[in-house]
């Protein structure tokens, strides 16, 4: 069942006729002041969905919110989780979201009226959206949400102007006067006073509307309108009890086609939206590229609308059709209907199937468009029960069109689960569930489009699913069928083909430019790339908007705004066809030029206060970046690669991006000419050996290419080796020669990890201070977010270090305000597991670790393995679990000056408590693997925390 038209159970949120939440019984909770409403209400508008920090802000203060208001955020969220449950409302990031567990009166107000089902929509909706709040910001949504009302209830009105004409009279007659330019109101108005055997009011009202719209807007009636006037002075609209009464004529008869099609998999909301909207509209067009599964779907839907009407269903292959003017001929052999005398066959048709329902499924639209959509203007002209439904790569441009874009499968649910069906038809034997994550990859390459994962899947006849993801490069010659498709369907490329042979000459030429792109693109790019050789950027706009129009460019939604993409089987075929008309290396020079300009934008803002929208900006930007890349390293050219890069470069280290590291090794192996350019693409080729902890590695690098002596290579080499001394001793000189060479940004970083860090790790602990005090202040004012958290961060540890407790628990709380990206490494979450700890709260302590040791595996950061073990040994020496704390404490053992440090004032007693420990091999790694493995069991107890770590070192100083 749709979770629209369930029962809600549980916490309930309410925001139509004024917010307000309820238990399960319906009692209601204190949610807070004004203010914490709004916040409540800004969540639940996008329930389910992270909403950030700075936006809840601004919707609350508006342009001059206080200094302190993420923190009185913070207690409005609490408020909130106070009254709704601790579990409602997560954390995420900078970003806080109402969970889909809560269930949302708007929510579900939106996903009926959506399904048509309007009546429900309406039941529910119990006065304007936040009444009583000034919603200011979200103002927008509360307009759309009374759009919407207004929506369902005009369709509602309008079935009733059908059903019971005169009950309908007086709500319409007054929502007119309120909403005097909706047409659909005037029109079921209209309506209902004609059944309602009042004719001249009903001619009336049309002139009343006509006032309006002339006097208001300057326009004149429309289409619908004017029709529908036309047709009650020549008595077309009978009144209710004649309509009753009349006898319909007998249908032509011929035969109903629908062709047998698979099972669909996947598709039921489809099918169930399709049958909504054909309910209230008369044409209903399935648009998607070639393969997505318009066809059976339009089948599917086609057979549950009969068992559903009873009624007649015809379908029209028009795929065979070669001319616009063939379509009426063709539509009417299907229907049985021939030429009348006074030769109009198009309103033969019409009037032939206007006497009982009849749905009319016309396939394969898109190259007969100019003859097909003045056909369905004349069914919808009428009050005929007709209802149309086409299948098309782009709209037909009909009078009241409704269009439904078919989107891909689920890669890993839909996707796998048809491939998983139609290989066991043709290879019963076959182990599909051990490669089950294989299927899900081979589907998610194939962009979840159902034909090319049924193509695939008619393959392992001969190849493994493996197999297959290993030959999808070449995907058009791979994927053919030899079965009884039809011709346009019986490869991936004939899919295609079909499409692209429709395109004009200068789409052709832009489509193919495009595929220089992998992944999303936006305007600005496509004119980047698609200009030249006769097209200029309006040329490009254009052209652009047609590729969408007719499906061969996706549009895609991002946080930045709208983005374009090629699907990869589109892209590939696009490819193909540049590299036939010889453009290839053209295209891809214009691509990397614009990627040099999106990484230099980027990299300023990385390295400033709006470094959030340049991590957004570069996650968008990063496949083509790395195409960019691929391309100039094959190439040779090392300057270009480097170009592309360099503003990215601290990212390694920051959201531990290891494939930047990659890069730049492949720049190194390019030969660059510069022996500078040598040393700094080794500097970050060894930054990710050096968070993996790979030695082996690192030195391997240093031995090929040399520069052992170099500042910046005896940082890497000390920071990995875990010698303070030495690493304090070469930081300041590789500081400053990245200064010298205008990396501003990447010396920042250099400066944290080898200055800051050696004076950390060698006692220096007040000049730690003093430094780290200093780049708080330089970062709060000047950026970006991610430095500031980090020195605040270190500071706490420094003060940690010192037994200043209390300072150092400010400075963590500190940290923990800063709204840095996702994906920034939380450096300070081990001492948020300390904090916890002190309160006795073991249980969250143990959760909040092993998420924080999950993430430190996943990103392959095992430098940071030494905080983790002090906050793991804490932890399990305070409930009692003392062996299992004996392998961390004999890791951090490994990890020189810090280690002894640590076991001096971080952990204190608990080191005394354990006792002797068995050597380890400093593989951080397999320690936090271990730590893990203990952290995973959910049996810790809730022992009260003995006096270990801080406070006996703080004990002791007393």
């Amino acid at each position: 069942m749709d979770p629209a038209h369930e029962t809600p159970r549980g916490t309930q949120v309410r925001l139509l006729g004024g917010v307000r939440a309820v238990d399960v019984d319906g009692t209601a909770l204190d949610v807070g002041p004004p203010k914490c409403r709004l916040v409540l209400a800004a969540l639940s508008l996008d329930h389910g969905n992270p909403v950030t920090v700075s936006r809840l802000v601004d919707l609350v203060w508006g342009e001059e919110p206080p200094g302190t208001a993420p923190k009185i955020l913070q207690g409005y969220v609490s408020t909130l989780r106070k009254a709704l449950g601790a579990d409602a409302i997560a954390r995420v990031g900078a970003a806080y979201r109402l969970e889909p567990t809560v269930d949302v009166d708007v929510t579900r107000f939106i996903q009926l009226a959506a399904d048509g089902d309007a009546a429900g929509a309406l039941a529910l909706w119990a006065g304007p959206p936040l009444a009583g709040l000034e919603p200011a910001g979200l103002q927008p949504a509360v307009d759309g949400l009374q759009e919407r009302w207004l929506d369902a209830t005009e369709q509602q009105l309008t079935r009733l102007a059908d059903d019971d004409p005169r009950t309908a009279v007086g709500t319409l007659t007054e929502l007119t006067e309120i909403h005097p330019f909706r047409e659909g109101l005037w029109a079921a108005l209209m309506l209902a006073l004609a059944r309602s055997d009042r004719q001249a009011d009903a001619l009336a009202a049309f002139q009343r509307a006509r006032v309006h719209l002339v006097d208001g807007l300057g326009i004149d009636p429309g289409e619908r309108l004017r029709q529908l006037e036309a047709q009650i002075l020549a008595g077309e609209v009978a009144p209710a009890v004649a309509a009753v009464r009349r006898t319909p004529a007998a249908a032509p008869e011929g035969q109903d086609h629908l062709p047998a099609v698979p099972d669909l998999v996947g598709r039921d909301t489809d099918v169930e939206v399709v049958l909504a909207a054909l309910r209230t509209a008369t044409l209903v067009t399935l648009l998607g590229p070639g393969g997505i599964g318009k066809t059976s779907l339009a089948v599917t839907v086609a057979r549950a609308w009969q068992d559903a009407h009873g009624g007649r269903v015809a379908m029209v292959e028009l795929d065979q059709v070669s001319s616009p003017e063939e379509v009426v001929d063709a539509v009417a052999k299907t229907l049985g209907v021939t030429e009348p005398a006074d030769g109009d066959l198009q309103a033969a048709i019409v009037s032939a199937v206007a006497a009982r329902p009849t749905l009319v499924v016309l396939d394969n639209c898109e190259h007969v468009l100019s003859g097909a959509s003045p056909l369905v203007n004349a069914f919808g002209a009428g009050t005929s029960t007709t209802r149309l439904l086409a299948t098309s790569r782009e709209r037909l441009g009909a009078v009241r069109e409704h269009l439904h874009p078919v989107e891909p499968l689920d890669p890993a649910e839909d996707g796998a689960d048809l491939f998983v069906q139609r290989a066991r038809a043709v290879a019963p034997d076959l182990d599909l569930e051990a490669e089950r994550d294989t299927v899900e990859e081979v589907c998610r390459q194939l962009d979840g489009v159902p034909l090319a994962i049924e193509l695939a899947a008619a393959r392992t006849r001969s190849l493994t699913p493996s197999q297959l993801l290993d030959r999808l490069g070449d995907r058009l010659r791979l994927l053919a069928d030899r079965g009884d498709r039809p011709q346009r369907q019986a490869t991936l490329e004939a899919a295609v083909a079909w499409s692209h042979d429709l395109l004009e000459p200068d789409e052709q030429r832009l489509f193919g430019r495009l595929s220089a792109f992998i992944g999303p693109f936006d305007l600005a790019a496509a004119e980047a790339v698609g200009t030249g050789d006769g097209l200029d950027a309006i040329d490009v706009d254009r052209l652009l908007g047609d590729l969408v129009e007719r499906s061969m460019v996706a549009l895609v939604q991002s946080p930045t705004g709208r983005r374009f993409r090629l699907l990869e089987t589109l892209r590939q075929f696009a490819a193909a066809r540049l590299a036939e008309v010889g453009e290839t290396d053209e295209a891809g020079a214009r691509h990397a030029e614009w990627v040099r300009g999106e990484t230099a934008r980027v990299g300023a803002l990385l390295a400033g206060p709006d470094e959030a929208a340049g991590v957004r900006r570069l996650n968008e930007i990063w496949p083509n970046v790395r195409a960019a890349v691929d391309r100039a390293v094959n190439a040779g050219d090392a300057r270009l690669a480097g170009d592309l890069v360099r503003p990215l470069v601290a990212e390694v280290s920051l959201r531990r991006h290891g494939e930047i590291g990659a890069w730049a090794e492949r720049i190194l192996a390019a030969a660059p000419t510069d022996e500078d350019d040598v040393v700094f693409w080794l500097t970050w080729a060894l930054h990710r050996h050096m968070q993996s902890g790979n030695r082996s590695a690192f030195d391997a690098l240093v031995e090929r290419y040399g520069h052992e002596g170099h500042p910046l290579v005896q940082a890497c080499r000390w920071y990995l080796y875990e010698d303070g001394e030495a690493l304090l001793h070469a930081g300041p000189g590789a500081v400053a020669w990245l200064q010298q060479r205008g990396d501003h940004h990447a010396a920042h970083l250099m400066e944290m990890n080898a200055v800051g860090s050696g004076l950390m790790t060698t006692g220096r602990l007040d000049e730690a201070v003093a430094r780290f005090r200093t780049w708080v202040e330089r970062y709060a004012a000047e950026g970006p977010p991610t430095l500031h958290y980090f020195s605040l961060a270190f500071l706490g540890y420094s003060q940690q270090l010192r037994g200043d407790v209390d300072d150092a628990r400010s400075w963590f709380l500190e940290a923990a305000d800063i709204e840095v990206p996702p994906g920034t490494y939380a450096v300070s979450r081990p001492a948020e597991v300390e904090a916890l700890c002190s309160r006795g709260d073991h249980e969250r302590a143990r959760r909040l670790l092993l998420e924080h040791v999950d993430d430190v595996l996943a990103m392959g950061t095992v430098d940071v393995a030494r905080l983790v073990a002090v906050a793991f040994i804490n932890l399990m020496v305070d409930v009692g679990r003392i062996q299992e704390a004996a392998p961390a404490l004999a890791y951090l053992d490994t990890v020189g000056e810090f280690g002894e440090m640590a076991r001096a004032a971080l952990i204190g007693d608990a080191a005394d408590r354990i006792g002797d420990v068995d050597p380890h091999d400093g593989d951080g790694t397999r320690a936090l693997q271990q730590m893990r493995a203990s952290l995973a069991d959910a049996a810790v107890g809730t022992v009260g925390r003995q006096s270990v770590g801080r406070q006996s070192v703080t004990a002791r100083r007393q």
